[in-house]
């Protein structure tokens, strides 16, 4: 079975010619997910399509919660599309919360934030077996108006 290297890429290890950490397939498209989830667009400067826009509605007014979640859906189902090429057939369930975070700043509680818990499931195109991957994430304040 082929392996992959881990991210983040020690390129230190590489360089002094050291093992790097490698993991199997489907933990390799689990990381390039959460990278991909997790990077604004024109952050890598080799790709700039590489990313996702749901990082434009962090502080967000929203008006329809499920508009608002559908359009999420498609921001990410695009990019995972895009930018995986090992998976197929890629759909995404999301729920959001509200979460408070409980560390103090100057004896203040930090503001409410809502908890994005995402299922991404697909196939693995060269297996044809099931992938499934489970990420949260926390956006910043939004007003539900």
């Amino acid at each position: 079975m082929k392996s992959y290297y881990t991210i983040p890429f020690n390129t230190k290890a590489l360089i002094e010619k050291q093992p790097h950490r490698l993991c199997d397939l489907k933990d390799s498209i689990r990381m390039n997910i959460n990278l991909i989830i997790k990077t604004h667009y024109n952050d890598n400067r080799f790709d700039r399509a590489y990313g996702c826009l749901i990082w434009n509605k962090d502080y967000s007014t929203i008006t329809n919660v499920s508009d608002w979640k559908d359009e999420l859906k498609s921001y990410m189902i695009n990019s995972i599309e895009q930018n995986e090429p090992r998976l197929n057939n890629v759909k995404i369930s999301l729920d959001m919360e509200d979460t408070e975070i409980t560390e103090k700043y100057r004896n203040q509680p930090l503001k409410l934030k809502k908890k994005i818990t995402i299922l991404i499931s697909g196939i693995i195109k060269h297996l044809n077996e099931p992938f499934e991957h489970y990420e949260f994430l926390f956006f910043s304040p939004l007003s539900v108006g």
